[in-house]
């Protein structure tokens, strides 16, 4: 479970998050849907703890954030970047293998098993070809696709995605949102998912929740948020494309309200 309770942040004078408040319950996908700049990335780096809030609380399965960082005992936690963030000189093997070895509680026997098995389960052949390839040789999709699979390899109780279909095409977004369902489905794992664009959110959330002013304005379900939407949601709603090819939208006219 993630809590963020009345959390503020401020940078240089500028305040970037307001009071913000919301809860991913445990199993669950919770989609922060807001424009660019509106802090979206801010608050998945201050559940990291890379950044700390300037006045409220966050707690991990009910234990406060900088306390679970003092004793070290924040649960695992997996990011899957904007950019895939894999290292350019390693290979796709390499790249999902780091963070096993880093931990050093598997043989190489079990790390190429671990390997194959998450590649498999993100829809890649972990052929010695591919498995030899490097980052600037794959396409859009299949770095985000390796990117998930290293954060699967971890076991992550918890895992954070900072716009995971940013950059692709209406297809290829359609594949990721279907993988992170996926992955939800069978690993029950509590995921807060940020992203600009509602087909996504629709798509992966649970549960949406509509960032803007530094807080959450609207919030609900994604099978009814679409129906239940205020006149910011509507203003956000049409402000994206009316083009629906894949059917993300679950057969409705987004533009229409």
């Amino acid at each position: 479970m993630i809590q963020i309770d009345n959390v503020c942040y401020s940078l240089s004078g500028q305040q970037i998050l307001s009071q913000l408040s919301f809860t991913v319950p445990p199993g669950q996908t919770f989609v922060l849907l807001g424009s660019s700049g509106c802090g979206k990335s801010t608050v998945l780096r201050l559940v990291m703890g890379l950044i700390k809030p300037t006045a409220g609380q966050i707690r991990i399965n009910g234990v406060r954030l900088d306390e679970q960082h003092k004793n070290r005992e924040t649960p695992p936690m997996g990011m899957v970047f904007q950019s895939a963030a894999l290292f350019d000189f390693l290979s796709v093997y390499e790249n999902i293998a780091l963070g096993l070895r880093k931990k050093g509680c598997a043989s190489e026997a079990e790390i190429q098993s671990r390997v194959a098995r998450e590649l498999a389960h993100v829809g890649l052949d972990a052929d010695p070809t591919f498995l030899a390839k490097f980052p600037a040789e794959l396409s859009g999709g299949m770095r985000k696709r390796v990117a998930i699979a290293r954060t699967l390899a971890l076991d992550p109780q918890i895992i954070l995605y900072d716009e995971p279909t940013n950059g692709l095409d209406p297809m290829m977004a359609k594949v990721i949102c279907d993988l992170i369902a996926r992955v939800h489905e069978r690993l029950n794992v509590t995921s807060l998912l940020v992203t600009h664009d509602l087909n996504t959110a629709l798509r992966t959330g649970n549960v949406i929740g509509l960032l803007a002013q530094g807080k959450i304005l609207e919030q609900g379900p994604a099978q009814t948020i679409l129906e239940q939407a205020g006149p910011l949601l509507r203003q956000f709603i049409n402000g994206q494309s009316t083009n629906d090819p894949a059917g993300i939208g679950g057969g409705k006219n987004i533009g229409s309200y």
